[in-house]
């Protein structure tokens, strides 16, 4: 998972890179608005974005009200001294994720990426979850990207866990044509995969495919 730290304080933004860093996340980190929006394949590219308040050429409030396509294409979180209700309302309203009011310990940044990410993720198995946002496999922190056909059927197992499904309710809702079984067969092999697990899928000849 990639997440952009933009924070003018030095000190600061180095330490919590280092953490996020040793926590297993790709980090890339800015301490103006200038060079954040330098950077804009960077951006496009983030799972999350860390941002002060005030920074030495702007406010990254007023970049949100400005740049709405900002925090509804990556997850927001505020950090600042700032705390007034009206800062803490203006972020909310502009589609911040989370405000977290400086000083901060670096652990409560962690559970809160963990609370912002598993919010709208299910998890598959033992530390591999879905993120129904990105459509993508998120496993130990980093995503693994799927096809639409692998996305689409991995929704139709978690919507129907614990149920057998059979190949041509699979294929119905998948394709809009006719397919050979053995394309499924395909398919779901992808699947688990891409998951790690080739129990995470179980087939059951005659009968179909089943999610635990």
């Amino acid at each position: 998972m990639k997440i952009i730290v933009i924070e003018d304080e030095e000190t600061l933004n180095d330490a919590l890179t280092m953490f996020l860093e040793c926590e297993g996340y790709e980090v890339s980190s800015y301490y103006n608005i200038k060079s954040f929006f330098s950077s804009m394949d960077d951006y496009l590219d983030a799972d999350l974005i860390i941002a002060d308040i005030s920074l030495p050429d702007g406010n990254f409030l007023e970049e949100l009200q400005k740049h709405p396509n900002i925090a509804k294409k990556t997850k927001v979180m505020i950090i600042s001294g700032q705390t007034e209700i009206e800062n803490i309302k203006k972020a909310f309203n502009l589609g911040a994720e989370d405000f977290i009011k400086k000083p901060f310990d670096y652990e409560e940044i962690s559970l809160r990426i963990n609370k912002a990410f598993k919010k709208n993720n299910r998890k598959i198995t033992e530390g591999v979850y879905y993120d129904y946002d990105s459509k993508a496999l998120i496993k130990n922190n980093e995503k693994i990207i799927l096809s639409k056909k692998e996305y689409q059927t991995l929704e139709l197992f978690l919507k129907n866990r614990g149920k057998f499904l059979s190949p041509d309710y699979i294929i119905g809702e998948i394709w809009d044509e006719p397919v050979e079984n053995n394309t499924l067969t395909v398919l779901i092999k992808r699947v688990r995969e891409k998951i790690g697990d080739k129990k995470a899928i179980i087939s059951k000849r005659d009968i179909g495919y089943i999610m635990f």
